[in-house]
């Protein structure tokens, strides 16, 4: 089997539905993909919302107890899969049409050990990525520019090597580590999910970055002591602008926090 998408969901009955819905209408069958659902302590009926799916065995569900984090959530899908490659895929996001099909050829096509495939806003169809940035990458590539918003496709046994931290906003710090340790990164050119950027518990939300200063101060902090000494070598200017991010969240999570 080739593919295992990995739906990481809190208190979101309705859209991880919809997600799942978005693979399930492209599956002809279960021999190349499997979906995996890990619900994270919801207490909004979502088990219940999927309590058909399990039981007709369109998908697996895995259940936390109790709230523990969305990198918690997708590092118990990720060990739970079976499959060659794990595709992340948010539980308020959409496959777009005809994706599976294409990233399916994509994989059969390429050896690659981590692959992006890019990303449109979902209200209005923008893309969230530069889709010039394409084809095989390196560490320092990665380092050199802002690429945006992307689906990540890993090998499973890459990828259950280099877990999910437990930063939020920040699995960027991830990708990193598996391209600077010297895997296969490719970068593709066509948008395949949907990214819904609405709701309170964006990250990008006005109170959300107020609420969320500490997780924010947290995540630069760990870039900068793994990749700050390569940024400002290969990128000055941006190893100064997350240095200044870093410097206004800690100013923002000592008066607010």
């Amino acid at each position: 089997m080739l593919l295992s998408f990995v739906i990481p969901t809190f208190n979101r009955a309705y859209k991880v539905r919809r997600a799942i819905n978005s693979v399930l209408k492209q599956m002809e069958d279960n021999t190349s993909t499997e979906i995996v659902v890990v619900d994270d302590g919801s207490t909004d009926g979502t088990e219940d919302e999927l309590r058909s799916l399990v039981a007709e065995n369109r998908i697996r569900l895995v259940k936390h107890s109790e709230n523990s984090g969305v990198a918690a959530a997708k590092n118990t899908g990720i060990l739970n899969s079976r499959n060659q490659y794990i595709v992340l895929l948010d539980s308020d996001d959409l496959l777009e049409d005809g994706a599976l099909a294409y990233l399916i050829d994509l994989v059969q096509k390429n050896e690659f050990d981590l692959l992006f495939s890019g990303t449109r806003l979902l209200r209005n169809g923008s893309l969230l990525y530069d889709p010039s940035f394409r084809g095989f990458k390196i560490y320092k590539d990665l380092l050199s520019c802002s690429v945006g918003e992307y689906l990540p496709i890993c090998r499973s046994e890459v990828l259950k090597e280099f877990l999910l931290r437990d930063l939020r906003g920040f699995e960027s710090i991830t990708w990193l580590s598996i391209a600077k340790s010297g895997y296969k990164v490719f970068y593709d050119s066509t948008p395949v999910r949907s990214y819904d950027d609405e709701g309170d518990d964006r990250l990008s939300n006005r109170l959300g970055i107020i609420k969320n200063s500490e997780y924010m101060k947290k995540g630069y902090s760990v870039y900068l002591d793994e990749f700050g000494a390569d940024l400002r070598k290969y990128n000055l200017r941006e190893y100064l602008v997350i240095n200044t991010k870093y410097l206004c969240y800690y100013m923002m999570q000592k008066a607010f926090v």
